[in-house]
């Protein structure tokens, strides 16, 4: 003879007006069902607002790291622009995930490939330059800025660089002469196009375009501030490093 174990599981519900416990059944509303205070005649659904809300929210910031724009994101997820907005500063508010440095003696021969990057914010004659630096072994974003083409973006992009990669590496870039007028002359190495020195970064900008709407040149996604358009790539950068310390 078999036994059977019956498990009954009671769920209470509370008014979020008054925390009374005197409720009853109200309805249905979108196959949810609707629950009605004795008490305070406050009327709600059987689904906390905030779950739905949190759910809505995942989704956004998963999308946001993806190639949509924000006008996509809210015709798929049905959140507010104005929302979407929200999540996106507050992306840019967090502090990034920093690559973890590799130790003093290791570093020692560590290898960085610089490159830039052209995109535009509002129309196409506002050009603006994304300036990366990559770590070529494990191709780990160390450091990026926005600006100009010319030797003042380049410059920020070396005070932006950890103090153990501007002591112990070695610099791999094109023949801009505005990266030769910043980085050491006997720690950087100029390199030409075909030569491959510079594949490695060459090929996590793609990437990056291919991941981010606002880095594409011919797309109707594109940032109208710059403070939006340094957000939305300050997202895919700090996603591209996540996974690069997960793997």
């Amino acid at each position: 003879m078999k036994s059977v174990l019956a498990v009954i599981i009671y769920t209470q519900h509370f008014c979020a007006k008054c925390g009374s416990d005197q409720m009853r059944r109200n309805g249905h509303s979108q196959g949810h069902a609707r629950y009605q205070c004795k008490a305070y005649r406050y009327q709600a659904r059987f689904e906390p607002a905030a779950v739905a809300k949190a759910a809505q929210y995942a989704q956004v910031d998963q999308l946001l790291g993806a190639r949509n724009s924000q006008r996509s994101i809210v015709r798929v997820t049905g959140v507010s622009r104005m929302s979407v907005a929200k999540r996106i500063k507050k992306a840019q508010a967090c502090r990034p995930p920093l690559p973890r440095l590799r130790p003093k003696k290791a570093q020692k021969k560590c290898w960085e490939a610089l490159d830039e990057l052209w995109t535009f914010v509002g129309r196409k004659k506002r050009k603006l330059w994304r300036w990366l630096a990559v770590e070529r072994a494990s191709r780990r974003i160390v450091a990026w800025t926005l600006g100009g083409r010319g030797e003042a973006a380049a410059r920020r992009l070396w005070h932006h660089l950890p103090r153990r990669y501007r002591r112990y590496c070695w610099y791999f870039t094109d023949e801009w002469k505005a990266c030769a007028s910043v980085l050491p002359r006997y720690r950087h190495r100029p390199c030409p196009k075909g030569e491959g020195q510079t594949s490695i970064v060459e090929t996590i900008n793609c990437s990056l375009r291919q991941r981010s709407g606002v880095l594409v040149r011919q797309s109707c996604s594109f940032s109208k501030c710059r403070k939006m358009h340094t957000a939305r790539i300050k997202i895919v950068i700090d996603n591209h490093n996540r996974s690069v310390i997960l793997n």
